[in-house]
């Protein structure tokens, strides 16, 4: 396969379908049933990261091309890109550099997950992103990827706040459950889903914030829930071997048993809907901030958080000044309207009009009693 059959190719079967993007247009064009679905269970419910799908689309601003190719292709359009190209490198994700190359109307992009052998391509060209990968179950995963990182640029170049946080959704507002790894922070967003009336679970690891004229919104990033089976026994949850999940259980061996174990069960935003048995919400208004500490030795405590807390959890949580899972924008996203983020000073001063909680916990006990207890917090 030569590059230039890549920059036109269409895939036998294929139908496209549109999504918007935060007021952009993607359009996708896929035969794989699995790229597809991927793509669906992952930006489910719509408005996840601003992407919902459309019937009626007008002129796409980006239209991503899903090819699927045996190895001998891949390996055959890397040699043609290297032959006619200048060869360089790009960040993939923060930190992992990999072989680029780039010619008088189009540039290939070597994508390889950082733990398998495994390498697909991107074929950059003007509004068109052609993704060449294997019929793999890691392959079908590619499309989903490049989708979330063209929300997520659009999103930061539009504005957005983005946290380290988990999120859950109280009486119409949205919480944002900020900590280090390890904080607790999905066991505790999910736990106050679970427990408390009205209420609903909105993501896992990052919340984009935007500022609006008195308040900010909340969207949810759609990366799956890594929860451990500590993290569901706090819950009081022990049906789980039954669950079916598509990412699979942590191989035998894995430390996921434990409460801080490193091994995750990774859930998509459908799954935690149907396993966990909460409703999903994919943006809210923001209404407060929790901030928790899981301490299997200390007692259980809960109390509003002072501000110089608040804003040392909050500056050392804040992706847009550092984030670890973007690196270049190798996408070359189309943007239309750019803006800077509140700065966090800005935004530590907004968060001094709502209520900001912190919290330990020592075992599955305390979580009915944080519910409990911030319930009447809110209240006040």
């Amino acid at each position: 396969m030569r590059v230039i059959d890549a920059t036109t190719a269409l895939p036998a079967g294929a139908v496209a379908r549109h999504l918007r993007v935060r007021g952009h247009t993607l359009r996708l064009i896929t035969a794989s049933g699995g790229s597809d679905a991927l793509v669906s269970e992952t930006f489910w419910p719509p408005g996840m990261l601003g992407v919902t799908p459309v019937e009626d689309a007008p002129a796409p601003d980006l239209t991503v091309v899903d090819l699927v190719r045996e190895p001998a292709a891949i390996a055959a359009l890397l040699d043609d890109a290297a032959a006619s190209g200048t060869a360089g490198d790009f960040e993939l994700t923060r930190g992992y550099r990999q072989p680029r190359h780039d010619g008088s109307t189009w540039t290939v992009f070597t994508l390889r997950d950082a733990n398998i052998d495994e390498d697909a391509v991107l074929v950059r060209t003007e509004d068109r992103l052609t993704l060449v990968r294997p019929p793999t179950g890691l392959g079908d995963r590619w499309l989903t990827r490049i989708v979330r990182d063209i929300a997520t640029r659009v999103a930061k170049a539009e504005g957005s706040l983005v946290l380290h946080s988990s999120a859950f959704v109280h009486a119409g507002g949205a919480y944002l459950v900020i900590g280090d790894s390890g904080a607790g922070k999905s066991t505790t967003a999910v736990a106050l889903a679970r427990l408390l009336p009205d209420a609903g679970w909105m993501g896992n690891d990052r919340m984009h914030l935007d500022r609006r004229a008195e308040d900010y919104e909340v969207t949810a990033c759609p990366l799956p829930l890594a929860i451990n089976k500590g993290s569901l026994d706090v819950m009081g949850i022990t049906d789980f071997a039954s669950w079916p999940v598509r990412a699979g259980f942590p191989p035998p061996g894995s430390d996921w048993d434990r409460l801080h174990g490193e091994d995750k069960l990774k859930l998509s935003s459908r799954e935690v809907h149907r396993h966990l048995g909460v409703p999903v919400v994919p943006r809210s208004e923001l209404a407060g901030v929790v901030l928790p500490t899981v301490d299997l030795t200390a007692d259980y405590a809960f109390a509003t958080a002072d501000p110089e807390h608040t804003a040392e959890v909050v500056r050392r949580n804040c992706f847009s000044l550092d984030d670890n899972l973007y690196g270049e924008d190798w996408l070359g996203v189309p943007v239309h309207d750019r803006a800077e983020p509140p700065s966090l000073d800005v935004f530590l001063t907004d968060l001094g009009k709502l209520p900001v909680l912190r919290c330990t916990l020592t075992g599955a006990s305390d979580v009915s009693r944080l519910a409990d207890d911030f319930r009447a917090a809110v209240r006040r």
